[in-house]
């Protein structure tokens, strides 16, 4: 059984989410949590691809009442790229390539029209 949907639309606007339980997330949650495929060891000044999908088993619908608007992916509070989706054409999965001089958190966010940012962060290794 399903839990049920615990935040209020408002709710979702006042901050940036993230699941309560990765281990037990809501529909609300797997829908909207960024996943981040990528290495866990990269090599110092070499590119990579950092791979992000939007959702967890329940993939987020692209039609004009409800999409993702944009995916962004930052090192710690820096800013790298941000890519803006449209309704219905674009689907919410983006791969950025880049390269990393240091160990990094990658944070990645997501903004959906309906329910506000997400985020999810991933900690890179660079030898």
């Amino acid at each position: 059984m399903m839990r049920m949907e615990a935040f209020k639309t408002d709710e979702l606007f006042q901050k940036i989410n993230t699941p309560k339980d990765v281990k037990n997330m809501s529909d609300l949650e797997k829908k909207h949590w960024p996943r981040i495929e990528c290495p866990d060891v990269v090599d110092a000044g070499q590119p990579f691809d950092v791979v992000v999908n939007i959702g967890s088993g329940i993939d987020h619908p692209s039609e004009q009442a409800h999409f993702i608007q944009w995916i962004e992916v930052a090192r710690g509070s820096c800013d790298i790229s941000r890519v803006y989706l449209e309704p219905v054409f674009s689907l919410p999965r983006v791969t950025f390539r880049m390269r990393l001089n240091k160990d990094t958190s990658l944070v990645v966010r997501e903004s959906c029209n309906l329910h506000g940012i997400w985020e999810n962060r991933k900690e890179i290794k660079v030898k």
